[in-house]
């Protein structure tokens, strides 16, 4: 064998077990959901207001909850929460939105391991608008939950880790041909 062929086999293997590492961690991080109303977390202007979510990650895991101001929101804000996985899988944070009026913008965004878990908009409210999904008779509203699975979470729809691996080992190899 040439240094070459050895160099790109030592090389095409290195990316392949780090392709299976990097699989591993994103099956691990399971899928997490903040829950909306419309598609649209919504609180009112109090200083006890909650956000809350459900996930598949282990109870006992901590997950930072990060809310930032958007549009003319004022007074803007950013804050960053930490909430616990309880046993049943579900998760909550209390803010302060005293401050705010109805109509007021926010964006929630769920992180495990400094990675997006989930993302949503969301709405300050009036005092007797609903916060939470409520049981109806008729007709019920639409209720949303906005989910990033992180097993199946791409940047390029339809390709995933592997392919990624693969695209550039192919390319790696194309190189050092080219090369020699």
């Amino acid at each position: 064998m040439r240094p070459t062929e050895t160099t790109t086999l030592v090389l095409v293997a290195v990316l392949a077990v780090s392709a299976v590492g990097v699989a591993g961690v994103a099956a691990a991080q399971g899928a997490t959901e903040v829950t909306t109303v419309n598609g649209t977390v919504r609180v009112h202007a109090a200083e006890d207001a909650t956000i809350e979510g459900t996930t598949d990650l282990d109870p006992g895991t901590n997950v930072t909850v990060r809310l930032r101001s958007t549009g003319e929101t004022q007074p803007s804000f950013i804050a960053t929460e930490e909430a616990t996985v309880r046993e049943d899988g579900t998760f909550a944070i209390g803010h302060d939105f005293s401050q705010h009026a109805p109509g007021d913008t926010f964006s929630v965004t769920v992180l495990y391991d400094d990675a997006t878990v989930a993302e949503v908009e969301g709405r300050v409210v009036a005092a007797d608008a609903a916060v939470t999904p409520t049981e109806t008779t008729s007709p019920t509203p639409y209720i949303h939950t906005t989910t990033i699975d992180r097993r199946t979470d791409t940047l390029v729809p339809g390709f995933g880790a592997a392919t990624a691996v693969a695209a550039a080992c192919v390319a790696l190899v194309a190189v050092v041909r080219r090369i020699d």
